[in-house]
């Protein structure tokens, strides 16, 4: 992997065959990917033995699931040089997609881990897949489920340093458009609810150099959150603009 790649993991809820899903992803591998010494997609199914009715295992079983992808991650990792993309888990089924160079004996060393867990059936799959689509067309979120998981990441930070979210506070929020006429346009339309303007920032080797700094009062709680930072972004979207993101102080008392 290049220096820079720093693993990135995080997870959102959505519908495989209109079953309920949650799927993990390394987000930082978008960067990098595909990778041309990884070109085959693996995928481990393993059966829950005990699935809630919504297809999600139970708390008992959660841990061992756990054991089951550190013991297939250390193992492939060594034999194969595979790097873990993601996993899912829908319909009473734990996933675990990896990408490999040469899938030689891939079936042994899976089954040499799972034979540790003989009460778990398991079935698996490898395809070649140069342009890593599992990745990018099924793992990998829409745009507009990305930027909530960017809201959740900088949310957990608040958090984490005693963010009362229930409190109003200035939050900052930043676009940025092809020209001037559009980012005008765009602040006629969201002046009214509310916004002010911090500054006009610019980007002059970017496609996108004309900025808009706004900012307004709201809560950190996520539904808060995503109600205005959605509000920008599809706006923005419309428009061919970029929103780039919002940043707040912490309110601990």
């Amino acid at each position: 992997m290049p220096n820079d790649y720093r693993p990135d993991w995080d997870i959102y809820t959505c519908h495989i065959e209109d079953t309920p899903a949650i799927i993990g992803l390394d987000l930082d591998l978008r960067r990098f990917a595909p990778l041309n010494n990884k070109p085959f997609s693996l995928y481990i199914s393993v059966y829950l033995n005990d699935p809630r009715p919504d297809g999600f295992p139970k708390a008992e079983e959660f841990e061992t699931l756990g054991e089951i992808e550190d013991g297939l991650v250390l193992q492939l990792e060594q034999s194969l040089q595979a790097h873990l993309a993601g996993r899912t888990i829908s319909a009473g089924i734990r996933d675990f997609y990896f990408y490999i160079g040469n899938p030689l004996l891939h079936d042994k060393f899976i089954g040499d881990v799972m034979v540790r867990f003989p009460g778990y059936k398991y079935d698996y799959e490898v395809k070649e897949d140069k342009n890593w689509e599992l990745y990018f067309d099924f793992l990998l979120p829409d745009i507009q489920e990305f930027q909530r998981m960017q809201n959740r990441k900088v949310l957990r930070t608040l958090k984490q340093n005693g963010d009362i979210e229930d409190k109003e506070r200035h939050i900052d929020h930043w676009i940025f458009f092809t020209t001037e006429a559009d980012r005008d346009l765009y602040w006629k339309q969201i002046q009214p609810r509310g916004f002010i303007v911090e500054g006009w920032p610019a980007e002059s080797d970017s496609d996108l150099p004309c900025g808009l700094q706004v900012s307004r009062n709201d809560k950190t709680d996520e539904d808060s959150i995503d109600a205005v930072v959605m509000l920008l972004w599809e706006l923005a979207r419309k428009m061919n603009a970029r929103y780039d993101g919002w940043e707040t102080v912490i309110v601990a008392q």
